[in-house]
């Protein structure tokens, strides 16, 4: 009797433990296969996350963005001209819209319009009708504004970054809101310098009124002799066919000793008709010297101008720009610092120097009229038109050769700086247009 209860006794702890076994197995199965289900979970999040990153580009299209123009923070800025604001506004929340920049001075709007209209159809071959509804320059030639016709067009031009344009020149496509961020917030521009950096740009020299003739190697020669040269760059007008020095660059030396040296010995150095000016790349901010009490630039040897942060607000940029009338093929050619407002006064001078630009103009082709403005002999005011001069031709191929080969001559040892000027703002009189 005893064994069979000991029997039985066993077989039930048998049984219990195989119970057990079983149940430990199947918790195991369902814990793996919880695992498997959360893994599961967690790849479908991430493709719905990288789908909704798809989506919200294309979800712009739905919004009403005429609204949103109207709440642009763009509209609240107090250093914009009110004009600049709005279309700003259009430019950030249009979704058919696109920024191209770093666009040369020389390319014309058509040329870009059909440039574009090619690149987005063979990059999307499904897309039939024109891509491009309207191109229109920014603020500056320097960035235009292209609209989409679609959104197909908007998606493939989207994907571009860089694009190669004519005579290896790159330009930048962008979207409007990272654009604008930028240009009107340049403080806050992504990798901004670190202290090591700043330091080390503080090394580096600006020389400018370099002639422009001089190659590399002219003005290798010039700063080599004050030592030796870790960083040197000419700069030049890479939008012409040959490369022509812009008569500035920037170099480094490898020690300290050779960079006081040649801020010493280059400033005001005359090489030609040109005096050299120099001086240190701005970094962190100087004190301002002071002499005679009065307090100077910090960088003395050079620019004061590099050093004021107005030269950095937007609109104080595309007022220095060049204005786009001054780029239109016109009769017109204006004439910039040929004389002074003192010569003006004297008779003779006036005299000589109408004699002297009618002999000069004359061999490009017939002259109709020649303006020079005068100040007023008794009271001495002078409007800011006086110091120009301007010369109408009969016809614009004469006015293209006057302005293109007497760019940049001397007259009584002054750069003479010729533009073109609207026709009609000349016969109403009108000498004071800059944009």
């Amino acid at each position: 009797m005893n064994q069979e209860v000991e029997n039985k006794e066993t077989k039930e702890q048998k049984d219990q433990i195989e119970q057990e076994s079983d149940d430990n197995e199947k918790n195991e199965k369902k814990e793996q296969i919880l695992q498997q289900e959360q893994k599961k979970k967690k790849k479908k999040n991430k493709k719905k996350k990288k789908w909704g990153e798809e989506e919200e580009i294309m979800t712009d299209f739905d919004d009403d963005w005429q609204n949103k123009v109207k709440t642009s923070h763009i509209l609240q800025d107090p250093d914009l001209p009110q004009h600049i604001k709005e279309k700003y506004a259009i430019y950030e929340n249009n979704p058919y819209m696109m920024i191209i920049s770093n666009v040369p001075l020389n390319v014309q709007l058509k040329e870009l319009e059909e440039y574009f209209n090619t690149l987005i159809t063979s990059l999307d071959p499904k897309i039939t009708e024109r891509p491009i509804k309207s191109i229109e320059y920014g603020a500056t030639k320097s960035w235009v504004v292209l609209e989409c016709s679609s959104k197909e067009a908007k998606r493939a031009l989207v994907t571009q970054d860089q694009v190669q344009f004519v005579n290896n020149c790159k330009i930048k496509v962008e979207r409007p809101r990272k654009f604008l961020e930028r240009i009107l917030n340049p403080q806050t521009k992504e990798g901004e310098l670190n202290a090591e950096q700043k330091q080390e740009d503080n090394t580096r020299l600006y020389l400018g009124g370099l002639p422009t003739y001089l190659r590399d190697e002219d003005v290798m020669k010039l700063i080599q002799s004050f030592g030796t040269i870790k960083y040197f760059n000419l700069v030049k007008d890479t939008t012409s066919n040959t490369e022509i020095s812009k008569g500035y660059c920037f170099f480094e030396y490898e020690n300290t000793v050779s960079t006081a040296k040649a801020l010493k010995a280059l400033n005001n150095l005359q090489i030609g008709d040109k005096k050299l000016k120099i001086c240190k790349v701005q970094g962190e901010p100087q004190q301002n010297k002071k002499i005679n009490g009065r307090d100077q630039p910090s960088n003395y040897a050079g620019s004061f101008l590099a050093s004021c942060d107005l030269l950095r607000m937007p609109q104080v940029q595309q007022m220095l720009t060049i204005p786009q009338s001054a780029l239109i093929p016109s009769k017109v050619v204006q004439f910039l610092n040929m004389c002074s407002i003192e010569d003006l006064y004297e008779d003779d001078i006036y005299e000589e120097l109408m004699e002297d630009i009618r002999s000069e103009c004359i061999r490009f082709g017939q002259i109709e009229k020649i303006e020079i403005p005068r100040p007023d002999k008794e009271s001495g005011f002078c409007n800011p038109a006086v110091g120009k001069i301007f010369v109408k031709f009969y016809y614009q191929i004469p006015a293209k050769k006057a302005k293109f080969h007497l760019a940049g001559r001397t007259y009584n040892k002054r750069t003479v700086i010729t533009s073109f000027y609207p026709e009609e703002q000349f016969d109403y009189k009108d000498y004071l247009i800059n944009g």
